[in-house]
């Protein structure tokens, strides 16, 4: 299979048409997973730090 390389113009054309017709962006759901994701290993994170510091 053979690269294609695009010039300037082709390229943005490319884009935009890729954006327009083909992207679908998952905006809310997107940044609420990564927060999710955050939220639960900074707990993990508070978790392990309580659990080391109980004397044994």
């Amino acid at each position: 299979m053979k690269m294609h390389f695009y010039d300037d113009q082709e390229a943005d054309k490319v884009a935009t048409q890729f954006f327009k017709y083909y992207y679908h962006d998952r905006g809310k759901m997107k940044w609420s997973g990564f927060l999710l994701s955050e939220h639960t290993a900074a707990l993990n994170k508070e978790m392990d730090k309580e659990h080391n510091d109980k004397p044994q």
